[in-house]
């Protein structure tokens, strides 16, 4: 079982484009795909991240509709060729820089080895998978996040049992 020991009070870890970016949870001993090199064992951390929902939202999906809508119209109009590649979406801008450092008592070198972001149904959230799983031993993670590759001041600290 594992605890979350500190959090940001409102689990706000960064702000991008104007959308708060929450923590919104974790698992310790994940499945993970192999979709960046082997994984030991097939198991990890998977960190949950959320965009808060709100008036920048609202805004970006009504946009991005928008945009998929022409984006159709073109594509049945002019071909496959002539629309271009499907509109990104907005969680994906969003949330895709926001990215998590783990670290624990044991000096344990956590690696990102995948992950997904937005998608149907899903628009608004992302989860990073790092590898390995943590070693026996290990009593605490650490995660700090980061945005653009800057961290953003802001950590969780999940006590493992």
């Amino acid at each position: 079982m594992t605890s979350i020991v500190w959090a940001p009070a409102d689990l706000i870890i960064a702000s991008n484009q104007g959308v708060a970016v929450r923590f919104a949870g974790v698992e310790v001993t994940s499945e993970i795909l192999e979709l960046m090199g082997p994984v030991a064992n097939g198991r990890g951390i998977r960190v949950h991240l959320a965009g808060a929902r709100g008036q920048a939202t609202m805004e970006r999906d009504s946009a991005y509709v928008t945009a998929l809508e022409a984006w159709a119209k073109e594509r049945t109009a002019h071909g496959k060729e002539e629309a271009g590649p499907r509109p990104i979406m907005p969680g994906e801008t969003v949330l895709t820089p926001v990215q998590a450092v783990i670290t624990d008592n044991h000096e344990t070198e956590y690696r990102r080895v995948g992950g997904r972001v937005a998608g149907t149904g899903t628009e608004w959230s992302a989860s990073w998978d790092f590898v390995p799983e943590p070693p026996p031993g290990v009593k605490h993670l650490s995660l700090e996040f980061t945005l653009h590759g800057e961290l953003t001041g802001k950590s969780v600290r999940i006590q493992l049992d």
